[in-house]
């Protein structure tokens, strides 16, 4: 019986016009520009700007990894200026579903909602492993986040 997906949302407020955060996530290269410590994107594959139906393949690299993985993600919905949502065709994760939702807060101020659905892979096995793996979710969002907030804020 698989286990119930995990929801983690976590959300940001940026010193940047809403529709400045929102192109800077139709572009997957700068994945790299904000991905977390001991994570690195060797390769991205896809067209720019992300549209509904795009296939975009990621490799990374995270320590202690010695290969990269590679993540393969179909555009699900693309909403200018409010949302993308991707969904994993491949990953290490059973289900893996992220909606990015950004909301203008004023003229130059925006919050960005990362909403990720995700199930791990070994059932049960995989399930005791599930808050390790929220926590390490946790911390990578944060940090992309944090990147995020200085890169668009400088």
């Amino acid at each position: 019986m698989p286990t119930r997906p995990a929801v983690l949302e976590r959300s940001v407020e940026i010193a940047a016009p809403v529709e400045a955060v929102f192109e800077f996530h139709l572009d997957p290269r700068n994945a790299a520009l904000i991905a977390p410590a001991g994570t690195r994107v060797v390769s991205v594959e896809g067209a720019v700007p992300l549209e509904a139906g795009h296939v975009v393949t990621l490799r990374m690299s995270a320590r202690p990894l010695p290969v990269a993985v590679a993540w393969t993600v179909r555009i699900e919905s693309v909403e200018p200026g409010r949302r993308i949502v991707d969904v994993a065709e491949r990953s290490p994760f059973a289900l893996w579903r992220h909606e990015h939702i950004f909301r203008a807060l004023g003229p130059d101020r925006a919050l960005l909602t990362d909403r990720v659905t995700y199930r791990l892979r070994g059932g049960r096995l995989g399930a005791l492993a599930g808050r390790l793996v929220g926590r390490r979710l946790e911390a990578a969002f944060s940090e992309r986040h944090r990147r995020t907030r200085e890169l668009l804020e400088a």
